[in-house]
C-alpha cells in the first residue's frame, strides 16, 4: 500500500498530466522525479514536455502524451528511472532518441513513462584508436559535423535529421555501406542500462555472440547510453539530389538493375531510389547520389544514372556533413503524419521488369485514394535501396549482425514504402495500400525468382510495427535465448515497446 503523502502527491501530480494515467504510473513518476531531480517534467505545459511531445517526425505520434517525460543526462540517470520502473511492473514505457520511427509505442508512449535521450547527445573522437564515442540522442547532423571536421566519418544515416540511437541499434544502411556494412557492423562497444538497472559495457572482441545480436535486434536488449564505433578517413564527396519525370521510369529502372550487382566493382557509390506517387497519380522520381571521392564516375554503375537527363539537378561536390545536412531538409519540412513499411528484394537478373510491376502496382493501389482532392498534400513512395552482397561480406569481416546477412548471399534490394498524409481519418486507408503492396509481392517474388531460394531478411529501421522483422533473422531462435537470458522478466520485450524476438 502507497504511504498516504505518496497517494496525495500522486494525486496532484495526476491532476496536472491526464486523467487516464494509472495510479502506479503516476506513483513511479513521482519517485524517478525524487530520484532524478529536475529530469522529470508532467506537466502538459512545460516547455521540456511541449517540444519533446511535439518534436516526433510523424505527427502522428504527437497524439500519444506519456504521464511524464524523463531527461537523463548520464546512464546513471537512466539506470535510475530503469530501478524505479521494475517496482511498477504494470507501467508501460519507452525510449526515444531522434524520434523519426513514425510506428506507434517504438519511441512513443501514451500514458505511460517516456524516457528521452536528447540530453545525452554528441561525439568525441580519439584519433589514436581511431573510435568515435557516440551518444544516442540527437541526430545524425550532430555527429558527422564533428567527425567531418577531423576528416573522418562513421557509417551512419544518408539523411541528417534520422535520430542517432534508434538508428544504430536496428541496424542502419548507410551510404557507406558497400565499402564498410551496415552502421552497426562497426560498432565495438556500448555502454547500455539492462533490464535490472545495472550500468555494463559491453566490448565486441569479449562477447563476440552478444555484439552480433545488439547490431540489428533494436531497443530489446537494453537502453543504449554510448556506442563506441570505429571511423574512417573522408574528405570531399560528390553527391545531392537530382529530380526525374516520370517518362524516365524505363531508363531509371535499367540503371538500377545494372546497379545494384555492379555496385561491388564500385564500392564507393550507393543511391536511393525514390519512385513518388501524388494527388491524382502524378510520378516522379527523386534519386539521391552519393560518391565517395570530390568527382562523380564517368564509367561504371552510376554513371548510367547520370546520363539520363533530370528536371532539377541539386548534386554538387561537398563534405559529407553537409550532403547529410542538406539530403534531410527537405524531409524536415514534412509536417504530415507518416507511415513506413519494408520488403527485401531479391535481385534476380533475368526480370528486369519486376521494379516497374512494383510501381504500377502501388500506383493502382493508390488511384481512388490519391484522387481526392482534399489529400492534396499526400504522397506515397516506394524506395529502392540497393543491397549488394559485398555489404555482407564487409558485415562477416566486422564480426557480423543480427541480420545474418553474408558475402555468400545473392545481391539484393531494400525497399522502404513510405506514406504521408494530413489527416487522422486517412491513417489507416494509407497503411493499408502499403500492406497490400507487401501481400502482392510475397505473391509476386515466386514468380519471378522462378522458385529460386534467397535468404531476405527485413531492415528493422524501414519496417512497419506490425511486421515480423526478427522472425527472418537466420539466427531468431539463439538471438531468443539470449534476450530472455538478459531479460528474464521480460522488461524491454512486455513493456518498452518495438520490436521483439
Amino acid at each position: 500500500m502507497l504511504p498516504l503523502t505518496s497517494i496525495c502527491l500522486t494525486a496532484i501530480l495526476a491532476a496536472r498530466v491526464t486523467a487516464t494515467a494509472s495510479l502506479s504510473t503516476m506513483a513511479a513518476c513521482h519517485e524517478i522525479s525524487a530520484a532524478v531531480p529536475a529530469r522529470v517534467w508532467s506537466n502538459h505545459l512545460s516547455k521540456n514536455y511541449y517540444s519533446e511531445v511535439n518534436s516526433y517526425w510523424s505527427t502522428a505520434l504527437r497524439d500519444a502524451k506519456p504521464a511524464c517525460l524523463v531527461l537523463p543526462q548520464s546512464a546513471k540517470e537512466v539506470a535510475a528511472a530503469v530501478k524505479i520502473l521494475n517496482k511498477y511492473p504494470d507501467v508501460q514505457f519507452a525510449v526515444k532518441s531522434g524520434g523519426h520511427t513514425p510506428n506507434e509505442r517504438h519511441s512513443s508512449i501514451k500514458d505511460g513513462v517516456l524516457i528521452s535521450t536528447r540530453d545525452l547527445s554528441g561525439v568525441t573522437y580519439d584519433g589514436k584508436t581511431q573510435i568515435a564515442s557516440v551518444k544516442p540522442g540527437g541526430e545524425w547532423n550532430d555527429v558527422i559535423g564533428p567527425l567531418g571536421e577531423q576528416g573522418v566519418a562513421i557509417a551512419g544515416g544518408r539523411l541528417g535529421l534520422v535520430g542517432v540511437g534508434g538508428y544504430l541499434l536496428q541496424g542502419g544502411i548507410s551510404f557507406l555501406s558497400a565499402q564498410y556494412g551496415l552502421a552497426a557492423d562497426s560498432i565495438v562497444g556500448w555502454e547500455m542500462v539492462t533490464a535490472d538497472g545495472t550500468i555494463r559495457t559491453i566490448d565486441a572482441s569479449k562477447e563476440p555472440e552478444l555484439a552480433v545480436a545488439l547490431r540489428g535486434s533494436g531497443s530489446q536488449f537494453g537502453i543504449a547510453t554510448e556506442f563506441k564505433i570505429k571511423a574512417y578517413p573522408i574528405g570531399q564527396v560528390w553527391g545531392g539530389m537530382r529530380i526525374y519525370g516520370g517518362g524516365k521510369a524505363d531508363d531509371i529502372y535499367a540503371a538500377l538493375h545494372n546497379f545494384v550487382p555492379g555496385n561491388a566493382d564500385d564500392e564507393k557509390a550507393a543511391i536511393i531510389l525514390s519512385d513518388v506517387t501524388a494527388i491524382g497519380g502524378a510520378k516522379i522520381f527523386l534519386i539521391f547520389y552519393f560518391y565517395a571521392e570530390p568527382e562523380p564516375p564517368t564509367t561504371g554503375p552510376l554513371a548510367q544514372f547520370l546520363n539520363i537527363d533530370s528536371i532539377i539537378d541539386i548534386t554538387s561536390t561537398q563534405s559529407y556533413a553537409k550532403l547529410l545536412k542538406s539530403n534531410g531538409e527537405g524531409a524536415a519540412l514534412l509536417q504530415s503524419r507518416v507511415s513506413f513499411r519494408t520488403f527485401t528484394l531479391p535481385y534476380v537478373k533475368d526480370a528486369p521488369h519486376m521494379y516497374g510491376e512494383i510501381s504500377d502496382k502501388f500506383t493502382s493501389l493508390l488511384a481512388d485514394i490519391l484522387k481526392n482532392p482534399l489529400r492534396l498534400t499526400s504522397q506515397c513512395s516506394i524506395d529502392f535501396q540497393p543491397f549488394p552482397s559485398v555489404i555482407g561480406r564487409h558485415s562477416q569481416e566486422r564480426g557480423g549482425n543480427a541480420m545474418g546477412i553474408s558475402g555468400s548471399d545473392a545481391d539484393r534490394i531494400l525497399l522502404e514504402i513510405q506514406c504521408s498524409w494530413s489527416s487522422h481519418n486517412d491513417d489507416e486507408i494509407f497503411r493499408d495500400a502499403s500492406k497490400k503492396l507487401t501481400e502482392w509481392l510475397e505473391v509476386k517474388v515466386p514468380e519471378w525468382t522462378k522458385g529460386r531460394e534467397y535468404y531476405l531478411p527485413y531492415l528493422m529501421n524501414d519496417a512497419a510495427g506490425d511486421q515480423n522483422v526478427t522472425g527472418t533473422y537466420r539466427g531468431y531462435s539463439k538471438f531468443k535465448a539470449l534476450q530472455a537470458e538478459m531479460d528474464p522478466e521480460g522488461f524491454f520485450k512486455k513493456r518498452g515497446g518495438g520490436f521483439v524476438y
